[in-house]
């Protein structure tokens, strides 16, 4: 599957990934966590191929940089944490995510458009379908390109952050999609913001500080080790409640 080996961006002298190396487990999602300025997100734009770097990327064995776009996102998903409003519906937007499997006449088939609504209906946006992506709210626009990255049909998705501007209960919801892209094949790589979240969606976590990786193991190994405590500068506090284990940072 997806791993990083040894991945170093610099801009200048300065060092904003400094020989990361993790891997991406089958079927699993992994959290991506660390202070503001570790390098999360900069780490997500070398997937992307949007960074130079050194090191390696590699999908089964084969360099990403190596790939051509369009193989590359037939592979590889990504919904950044900054999204564009382009003057185009929603569902326009939506369709965009099949761009990688289109002949040369750029026409979607009609498996393409079955694709498109069932993508749509997975994230909530069934109803937005007519409406302009530039008209929508903050969390409407993280549904619409939720949706795209569905049509998308990758095996690895990759996400900044996608709880923003969700409310409580899509959250909710939101996390069941992605428990079901698991069961269903997928790989996950989620950078996540609330460290009590991370503990309990992902299945693995790896940790930056300062641009090098911290951490890298089970999110139960991590909640175990003061890793978190120690790079985020928080108190660890556990509690029961209907025989289920909770954790929270203060």
């Amino acid at each position: 599957m997806l791993v990083f080996e040894n991945l170093t961006v610099s801009y200048g002298k300065r060092k904003i990934l400094d020989g990361v190396s993790f891997p991406l487990v089958p079927c699993k999602l992994t959290a991506l966590i660390g202070r503001n300025g570790a390098g999360k997100s900069t780490l997500l734009s070398c997937v992307n191929q949007e960074r130079s770097y050194v090191g390696k990327i590699l999908y089964e064995n084969r360099e990403l940089a190596g790939m051509s776009a369009r193989e590359r996102a037939r592979l590889v998903a990504l919904l950044p944490q900054t999204l564009a409003a382009p003057p185009v519906t929603v569902e326009e937007l939506v369709c965009f995510g099949r761009s990688p499997y289109l002949d040369f006449g750029k026409r979607l088939t009609e498996t393409d458009r079955r694709i498109v609504r069932e993508s749509m209906e997975t994230a909530g946006v069934d109803g937005l379908g007519a409406q302009r992506v530039d008209r929508l709210s903050g969390g409407e626009r993280q549904k619409a390109y939720f949706a795209m990255m569905l049509a998308q049909k990758t095996p690895v998705m990759a996400l900044d952050e996608p709880t923003t501007y969700m409310d409580m209960a899509y959250e909710r919801s939101f996390f069941r999609m992605l428990a079901e892209l698991k069961a269903g094949g997928h790989t996950l790589l989620v950078i996540l913001h609330d460290l009590s979240q991370a503990l309990r969606q992902a299945d693995y976590l790896a940790v930056l500080d300062g641009g090098r990786l911290a951490f890298y193991g089970t999110a139960a190994a991590c909640a175990e080790t003061g890793v978190i405590e120690s790079v985020f500068g928080v108190e660890k506090h556990t509690f029961i409640e209907n025989e289920e284990r909770f954790i929270v940072f203060s």
